[in-house]
């Protein structure tokens, strides 16, 4: 900077804005020593000069560029907040980046000289010049890379300091230098930035200073790890692989990305930085046998009880790798086929399948290989993968992960290659024979998906099937011993691709032709009536009752209506006369006779749900109800009976009987008519209660839980829907595959264990005839559920136990709202509060119980009236006075939130006032967890209250930059829920927020502040921002800010935040239209 620049400083020449807010600044830093700057201000002023800097000439900012910078650099080293002292360095940075370069230089020595000096100061003050600094380097990396080694040696000696956040900035400020430097510095800096990194920062007991480490072994990896030396590489491997067992989520995801950049890098020597020391040159060398040794190796022998941890981990860090060599070393996709090939054969050898297994490889599949392919390469793919299922010793999980991928493909693409049909026909219909029912199910799933994709080749395939069925009928007839179990294997998959294709003819643009369903509902009758031996009888009625349901799925309501009384007739059969008298006729071969009744009534429910359900009206209801409600009441009969008896049967077989006759009742339109089985139901469906400790935990509570409280956790969302369904899979070898004539599958392959699916639905059909009951019969099965929770409270399924009651309950509460069923129960109403609020006092619970329970609260207040939900407000506000537990707090303020949300309004606008201050409290009180849970709350009561809370917002703005100040909160959760606040703000005060406003410009820098960071759900709620001004605001920011803000988002690898910005700028598009035709210039 020139000496005349300075003179025009202090002449006093006219001021800009710029200039203003400079003089303000130093105002504040001189005044400092004795009076400590206020963050608001602080935050407010530079906010305001972040904004200026843009606009302002550069002859402006050479004016006051030194005086400017002084004082940040004073304003730093005085120990400022973090969003303040993020904001300063910004500033700094921007103000280089626009003015004389040339003192980045002085800069960047000065805080290496004030950090190096060892005299002890406030720890803010080493963390704001540690941030400050990394930020330097991001920016100016390759000019003062000089400093490396001074910088390194820096991080090595405060790496001792006892402050996390200390340590945490060093090794933050450490992984910006060796970003910014792109491995061009001195050779020396790097090894002693490697070693202290390996030393301290991976092995910190903090789990923050963990997930930095991680970030710099990326670093190091994506600058082509400069000082990794000969084992550097290997070795920081190996830990990464320990560490994806971190029981800390957040850790486990940074190591993961770490190991993926790691391997790419060790695979591609030619972009690793050589030493460039005294002497000759280190060459550089491939990491031989990485890929076998850090990822397919530890995938297969992974077990325990961190397992699928370590597989989820694993998974990502494949996924980073193939991102890596892609988009990082421009590898060509064609050879992403060879590492896909690789990640197919960690499922090899596994005889019996393991469901979390192939998730994973699927989820490396589609996100690693297939979303990075172009067109050509993904029709090229789907030959490779065609080929691959002709191959021997291929185990049935390598099948079966196959032949998902192929639906995928086909799904995505569109269309079959002409040069790979005859492929996929041939390598499809063979594979129907395999000795693996999961393998022939999914098929016959693939031919239906190839058959959506290109309908000309349905009819050829069915009338393929039929004639082939009745060849395998006459076939099994004869055969003996291991040749016939061969034969009913070909039968069952051939039925199977029957079912799935016929059941997909509907969706089909010109269908079939119509003779090809009756053929197979002819050759469907002669299964069901003709079986010709008991060896193959039961194989033989399933393959039937299959075929009927895929039948029945497909026909119109005409052809139906022609026939019904002959199909309805068939389930008179298994179904009708005296049970008693069947059931010992079939003792003799009776887990056979089981799957049969079982897919009998699967077709039932087809029936039910196809044709019963769209077509009763009030004249026909009888007519079509009561032989389904005795077929019904038949199969309860067989399931009570065979339960009383204990024979000695297969369980597997019962628990799936039992799963689909609970079904088949959940499928009737209104429980009130099979009012007469209800009794028997509540038998079965009260055995999670009853018999806790031979019931497992139930799984549904994650569809019953309300997705707008999902950032709450456990299932916090992610990249999409995709990675929060394998992250939330658990997966069963034994659990029951789909049915072929439903149009919606699992994600994944058998999500769910036969135990659990059981437990389930014994919960959802509680709920369901919890809601028709009387009081009587409420309060009778809510003592059922009391006497579970107070027996079972230091036993070892305890955990367990609370989960099933939280999903029954819930499930009846949700079912009384579409009913109505509860309107003045309030003995009822007094019982479930005591049970809910039992289980938020419970110390041992985990967060889907915390949020179950508290939803359950807001539900009732929702069937209550308004006297009841204002009652129960009060009585949880008076529970946090005299609380002292955090979780049980934050529980409260989410319950009290759920009941703004559930009955709120205007109804509970008197209750405003109470609920924010009491919400406000809480937040305000030292706990990471708490302030989150109140946050929440206080966005629900927000977004409930409308124009009640207007007269609060300034409390609530102002309590959330006293939160986003705060040095003790500082975590992605906190960022997002005060980012979900600022939304639910903007909701409320729509037009009244103006653009000159105090309340649009604290909005504004809040938003700017949480966008700092790089988490998908904290940028997810500042697009959300620019969706609410649009929709709320219009007046507020102009169209071309908004498109200006959205533009670097729509390129997102994050598909969430793609989705979110299109539909932001479709309401733009909604509001003005003429705005499209000036938008294409943006």
């Amino acid at each position: 900077m020139t000496k005349k620049s300075d003179r025009m400083a202090e002449a006093g020449s006219p001021l800009s804005k710029f200039g203003v807010l400079v003089a303000q600044l130093n105002s504040i830093v001189n005044s400092a020593p004795q009076q400590p700057p206020d963050p608001l201000l602080c935050f407010d002023l530079l906010s305001d000069l972040v904004s200026t800097i843009e606009d302002e000439p550069k002859a402006s900012i050479l004016q006051w560029q030194r005086k400017c910078e002084d004082a940040l650099q004073s304003l730093i080293l005085f120990g400022a907040r973090r969003p303040v002292r993020r904001l300063a360095s910004t500033t700094m940075v921007r103000i280089i980046e626009k003015g004389d370069t040339i003192s980045i230089y002085s800069r960047a020595s000065g805080f290496q000289g004030w950090l190096s000096d060892t005299r002890k100061v406030d720890p803010l003050s080493y963390i704001g010049a540690a941030q400050c600094l990394g930020d330097l380097y991001r920016s100016y990396g390759r000019k003062i890379t000089s400093g490396m080694v001074e910088t390194s040696n820096i991080v090595t000696k405060m790496m001792k300091f006892p402050e996390v956040g200390v340590r945490k900035a060093m090794l933050q400020m450490l992984q910006n230098a060796l970003e910014g430097s792109e491995g061009a510095g001195p050779l020396a800096a790097y090894s002693e930035a490697f070693r202290t990194v390996m030393r301290f920062g991976v092995v910190d007991k903090s789990s923050a200073v963990r997930t930095v480490a991680a970030g710099c072994l990326r670093a190091f990896a994506i600058t082509g790890g400069p000082g990794l030396g000969a084992g550097g590489l290997e070795s920081s491997a190996s830990l990464c692989v320990k560490a994806l067992e971190d029981p800390i989520p957040s850790v486990r995801d940074a190591f993961a990305e770490a190991l993926g950049a790691l391997l790419a890098l060790g695979l591609n020597p030619e972009s690793q930085v050589q030493s460039r020391g005294k002497g000759q040159l280190v060459p550089a060398r491939t990491l031989e046998g990485g890929l076998q040794k850090h990822l397919i190796w530890p995938f297969m022998k992974a077990t325990g009880a961190r397992s699928k941890d370590l597989r989820v981990g694993l998974t990502m860090a494949w996924v980073s790798f193939l991102q890596g060599m892609h988009l990082t070393y421009l590898h060509s996709d064609t050879e992403l086929q060879n590492f896909a090939l690789q990640a197919i054969d960690m499922l090899h050898g596994n005889s019996v399948i393991d469901a979390h297994a192939q998730a994973c490889v699927l989820y490396i599949l589609r996100v690693g290989i297939v979303e990075q392919m172009s067109e050509p390469t993904q029709k090229d793919f789907m030959i490779l993968l065609a080929k691959q299922l002709c191959l021997p010793d291929t185990s049935p999980s390598m099948f079966v992960v196959t032949l998902r991928t192929l639906s995928h493909l086909l799904t995505t693409l569109g269309e079959v290659p002409s040069d790979s049909k005859e492929v996929l026909d041939n390598s499809l219909v063979a594979i129907l024979s395999n000795s693996s029912i999961p393998v022939r199910v999914e098929a016959a799933l693939t031919l239906r998906t190839l058959s959506e994709v290109d309908p000309t080749c349905a009819g050829g395939l069915i009338s393929y099937g039929v004639t082939t069925l009745h060849a395998l009928r006459e076939t099994v007839a004869i055969e003996k011993g291991d040749r016939l179990r061969i034969e009913l294997d070909s039968l069952h998959g051939q039925a199977a691709m029957l079912a799935a294709l016929v059941s997909a003819s509907r969706r089909l643009p010109l269908g079939v032709p119509c003779r090809l369903p009756l053929a197979i509902l002819k050759v469907a009758k002669k299964f069901m009536l003709e079986s010709s031996r008991k060896a193959q009888a039961g194989v033989e009625k399933e393959v039937g009752w299959m075929l009927l349901a895929a039948v029945i799925s497909s026909m119109s309501k005409e052809e139906l209506e022609a026939q019904e009384f002959d199909i309805l007739a068939l389930w008179t059969i298994p179904f009708g006369g005296n049970i008693e008298h069947r059931l010992k006729q079939a003792e003799e071969n009776l887990e056979a006779e089981l799957c049969g009744w079982s897919a009998a009534v699967e077709a039932l429910t087809a029936f039910v749900k196809c044709y019963v359900v769209p077509n009763m009206t009030s004249k026909n209801e009888g007519i079509l109800l009561q032989p389904v409600l005795g077929y019904l009441s038949g199969a309860l009969a067989y399931i009570s009976s065979l339960t009383m008896k204990q024979l000695q049967i297969s369980k597997p077989a019962l628990d799936l009987f039992i799963v689909r006759t609970l079904i088949a009742y959940q499928a009737l339109p209104n429980p009130f008519t099979y009012k007469n089985d209800h009794s028997q139901l509540l038998r079965v469906c009260t055995t999670p209660f009853r018999d806790p400790s031979s019931c497992e935990e139930s799984s549904t509570l994650r569809q019953l839980l309300d997705h707008r409280d999902a950032s709450l956790g456990p299932w916090t969302p992610g990249r999409d829907s995709f990675e929060d369904e394998l992250r939330a899979f658990e997966g069963g070898s034994d659990g029951p595959l789909p049915c072929m004539w439903e149009d919606e599958l699992p994600i994944f392959p058998q999500p769910v264990s036969l135990g659990r699916l059981l437990v389930n639905h014994m919960l959802l059909l509680f709920g369901v005839i919890f809601a028709t009951e009387g009081l009587a019969g409420k309060l009778q099965l809510l003592d059922i559920v009391d006497q579970s929770l107070k027996t079972g409270r230091k036993q070892a399924w305890h955990a367990a136990n609370i989960t099933n009651v939280c999903v029954g309950l819930l499930a009846g509460l949700k079912a009384s709202v579409r009913s109505r069923c509860m309107e003045s129960e309030t003995e009822v109403f007094k019982r479930m509060q005591s049970v809910f609020q039992g289980i938020l006092a419970d110390e041992g619970i985990c967060i889907a119980q915390q949020r179950a329970a508290a939803e359950g609260l807001g539900v009732l207040a929702r069937l209550g009236n308004d006297i009841y939900a204002a009652r129960l407000i009060r009585s949880l506000m008076a529970d946090v006075n005299g609380a002292s537990d955090s979780n049980y707090k934050g529980s409260i303020a989410l319950a009290l939130g759920c009941i703004h949300r559930s009955a709120g309004g205007m109804a509970l606008s008197s209750l405003i006032p109470a609920t924010v201050q009491s919400l406000c409290m809480m937040a305000k009180e030292p706990k990471d967890c708490l302030h989150i849970w109140s946050l929440h709350g206080l966005c629900l009561t927000t977004e409930a209250g409308g124009l009640s809370c207007v007269p609060h917002i300034q409390t609530i703005l102002s309590l959330a930059m006293e939160i986003l100040l705060s040095e003790e909160h500082a975590g992605t959760d906190l960022r997002q829920s005060i980012g979900r606040l600022i939304n639910a703000i903007v909701a409320v005060l729509g037009p009244e927020l103006s653009p000159g406003s105090s309340f649009f410009s604290r909005c504004k820098s809040v938003v700017s502040e949480i966008r700092s960071g790089e988490e998908p759900a904290v940028l997810l709620e500042c697009v959300r921002f620019t969706q609410q001004l649009v929709l709320f605001a219009p007046q507020a920011v102009s169209m071309h800010s908004h498109v200006q803000t959205l533009r670097p988002t729509l390129s997102s690898r994050q598909p969430t935040l793609r989705q979110a910005a299109i539909s932001t700028l479709r309401h733009l598009a909604e509001k003005d239209p003429d705005w499209q035709t000036c938008s294409c210039n943006y």
